[in-house]
C-alpha cells in the first residue's frame, strides 16, 4: 500500500516539473501564487492516488471491465496535457482580441481577489496547450464545406462568386431602433458642441458596409427593396443632429461599376473605396477650409493584389472576415482569394513621417507630411479608418489617429468612452478638424461618447 503513495508522489513531482516549464515560465504570476501551487500539488496527489488504486486492483476486478479502468486512467493523464503548455501572449490573431490577463489570489497590495475562481477560469481558457486546434477543429466539425454555399450565424461564403460577408454587422445595422438612432443624434449634437467651443470642426462619416454595397452578392440576406432602410435611417441622423454626417453609399455603389470598393473576403472598404470616401469627406472639408489640398490618384503608385490590406499593422493577410469569423476557411484561401485589388502608395511617401502608438489603454498614429495643407487633423474611429489614413495624411502637415477599438486593456464597454479616455489628448493636440469616421453598426455605442463612469 505503501507504493501507492510514493507513486502518487511521483505523479505529483512529475506535473509540478511539466507544469514549471511549460505553464510557471508564464512571467505574470502562477509560479509565485503559493494557492495556485497547492491546489495543483492536491489535485495531481489525488489523481494519482486513484489511478493507483485502479491498478492496484486491476487483477482482483471480476465485476467492472478493464477497459473501462484503463479508459479512465488515460482519462486522468490526458487532464494535464492542457495545463503543459500555457500560452504568454497578450493578443490572438486569430480571434482578433486580447487574451485574459492572469490576476493572483492576493495581489502584490495583500488585497484579496474573491473573483479569483472566474478569473482563473477565464485565463486558462485563453491560453491551455492546443486550444488553437481544438478551436479549428470544431470549426470544421460544425461547419462541413458545401458545394455551392456555407452559411452560419457569423458569415454567408458563395462557392460560385467567393464572396464571404459579415451577418453580424448587417443585423446590427438592420435591427437599429428608431430610440438608438435618437439617443446617437443627441449625442453628436453634443459631440459637435464640444468642438464647436473648441474651434474644432467635426466631420462625422459612416462607412456602408460591404453587404449593402454589394447586396446582389448576398443570397438574399439584403433585398434591393431594403437598401433604403439604411439611407433612410442615415438621413434622419442627419436631421436630427446638427453635426455634419457623410454617408458615401451612392458615391461607393457609382465607383464599384469600375473597381472593387469593398473586399470580397473582408467587411471593410478596400483602399479604393476609402479613396472614394476620402474624396467625398474632403469636398465637404474643402468647403469650410477652401486652401486645404485634396490628393489626386496620379500622386499614387497603383500595385495589386489578391490579399488583404485592412487593419492597424497594414500588413496583406487573409482577411477580417475569414481569419476571425470563418478560420475553417483558410484551408480554402487560395481559391477563394481569386480577386486582385488597387492599393495606394504615395510617391512621396518617404517624406512621411510616421508614429505608431500601441500601449495600455491608448492605441493611434501620428503623422507628418511637411507639404500638407497647414492644418492638425484628427481621426477617430473604428478599423474603417486605416485604410482612409492611406490618404488623409498627405492632405495636413499633422495628423493624429485614435483608435477607439481593440485596444489594450481597454474594456469592450468603454471602447466609445471619448471624453474619459481622451479627452485631455484631443484639447492638448488642439486640432482644426476631426474626422470621426465608423459604421452603422458603431451607432448603439455613440451614447457612451460622454460617458466618464468606470
Amino acid at each position: 500500500m505503501k507504493k501507492r503513495y510514493f507513486i502518487a508522489l511521483g505523479l505529483t513531482l512529475w506535473v509540478l516539473y511539466i507544469t514549471h516549464h511549460g505553464w510557471m515560465g508564464y512571467k505574470n504570476a502562477p509560479a509565485f501564487d503559493p494557492m495556485l501551487l497547492i491546489i495543483i500539488s492536491v489535485l495531481s496527489y489525488l489523481a494519482g492516488l486513484k489511478i493507483t488504486s485502479y491498478l492496484a486492483d486491476f487483477k482482483n476486478l471480476q465485476h467492472k471491465s478493464r477497459i473501462e479502468i484503463i479508459f479512465l486512467a488515460i482519462f486522468f493523464i490526458f487532464l494535464f496535457i492542457p495545463m503543459s503548455k500555457i500560452s504568454q501572449n497578450k493578443y490572438s490573431e486569430n480571434e482578433n482580441r486580447f487574451l485574459a490577463e492572469y490576476k493572483p489570489l492576493i495581489n502584490n497590495s495583500g488585497e484579496i481577489n474573491f473573483n479569483f475562481g472566474k478569473d482563473f477560469e477565464s485565463w486558462f481558457n485563453d491560453r491551455f496547450a492546443m486550444r488553437k486546434d481544438l478551436i479549428y477543429l470544431n470549426y470544421m466539425y460544425r461547419v462541413p464545406i458545401s458545394k455551392n454555399k456555407l452559411e452560419t450565424p457569423k458569415i454567408i461564403y458563395d462557392k460560385k462568386t467567393n464572396w464571404v460577408l459579415h451577418k453580424v454587422m448587417f443585423s446590427a445595422e438592420k435591427k437599429l431602433p428608431e430610440k438608438e438612432i435618437s439617443t446617437a443624434a443627441k449625442v453628436l449634437s453634443q459631440f459637435n458642441e464640444f468642438c464647436n467651443k473648441h474651434g474644432i470642426k467635426l466631420y462625422v462619416l459612416f462607412v456602408p458596409e460591404n453587404t449593402i454595397v454589394y447586396n446582389q452578392y448576398t443570397n438574399g440576406l439584403v433585398k434591393t427593396s431594403e437598401l433604403n432602410i439604411f439611407k433612410n435611417k442615415v438621413q434622419k441622423l442627419q436631421k436630427l443632429t446638427n453635426a455634419k454626417v457623410i454617408y458615401p453609399y451612392d458615391e461607393l455603389k457609382k465607383a464599384s461599376r469600375n473597381d472593387y470598393v469593398a473586399f470580397k473576403v473582408d467587411h471593410h472598404w478596400t483602399e479604393y473605396g476609402a479613396f472614394v470616401g476620402y474624396q467625398t469627406i474632403m469636398k465637404e472639408i474643402k468647403k469650410d477650409f477652401p486652401d486645404v489640398k485634396i490628393v489626386r490618384e496620379k500622386d499614387y503608385n497603383i500595385i495589386k493584389s489578391k490579399l488583404i490590406r485592412s487593419d492597424y499593422n497594414r500588413a496583406f493577410y487573409e482577411g477580417h472576415t475569414i481569419k476571425f469569423l470563418a478560420p475553417f476557411l483558410i484551408p480554402y484561401a487560395n481559391k477563394i482569394h481569386d480577386t486582385e485589388y488597387k492599393y495606394y502608395e504615395h510617391k512621396k511617401q518617404d517624406k512621411l513621417v510616421t508614429k505608431i502608438i500601441d500601449i495600455s489603454k491608448h492605441k493611434g498614429k501620428k503623422y507628418h507630411y511637411p507639404e500638407g495643407s497647414n492644418y492638425r487633423l484628427l481621426e477617430i474611429g473604428t478599423s474603417m479608418n486605416e485604410n482612409l489614413l492611406q490618404f488623409t495624411p498627405y492632405s495636413f502637415k499633422d495628423t493624429k489617429y485614435i483608435r477607439l477599438n481593440n485596444v489594450k486593456n481597454k474594456p469592450t464597454i468603454d471602447e466609445f468612452k471619448i471624453m474619459k479616455y481622451n479627452k485631455k489628448e484631443i484639447l492638448e493636440y488642439k486640432p482644426d478638424i476631426i474626422i470621426f469616421c465608423i459604421t452603422i453598426s458603431n451607432i448603439t455605442s455613440l451614447k457612451n461618447i460622454f460617458k466618464e463612469d468606470n
